[in-house]
């Protein structure tokens, strides 16, 4: 088995999608799944209005969901504390960079960043993004 792609639910996926570009990411497919279909794998109510975007960076596959008929609630802020996914790493070759790069696209900096080999970013959605100097990569591509 392999790992296939991890899916965001999105509220804009032009938003998203203009956002995840700037981090180097690009848009690999656009799927729309009829109501029928989507219902039976979701086991969402119809309307769904199913759609998404691939967005791939090597070989990441980063999948961006929209569901018309299911508008995604107000949530409270997701932390690192929370259990689930808490955030993605993207490796750069220049955080202050990529900082700049990140709120220019739509994203934000919870924190004040003084500089170094990472920050902590969030995308439009308030989903984490870590930023990590390439340099201090934990493991080794295979």
């Amino acid at each position: 088995m392999h790992p296939g792609h991890i899916g965001l639910r999105v509220r804009d996926l032009a938003a998203s999608q203009r956002f995840y570009e700037a981090l180097g990411f690009t848009e690999s497919l656009h799927l729309e799944l009829p109501d029928k279909i989507a219902a039976g794998l979701l086991g969402l109510e119809q309307p769904i209005g199913f759609e998404a975007v691939y967005m791939t960076n090597g070989a990441f596959v980063l999948q961006l969901i929209g569901f018309s008929g299911h508008p995604a609630p107000d949530e409270g802020e997701r932390s690192m504390v929370n259990a689930g996914l808490t955030h993605l790493s993207i490796l750069v070759d220049d955080v202050p960079a990529a900082v700049a790069t990140v709120t220019e696209a739509g994203g934000s900096v919870p924190a004040d960043f003084e500089g170094g080999f990472a920050c902590l970013v969030r995308d439009p959605d308030g989903q984490l993004i870590e930023l990590l100097d390439q340099s201090m990569r934990p493991l080794a591509a295979q």
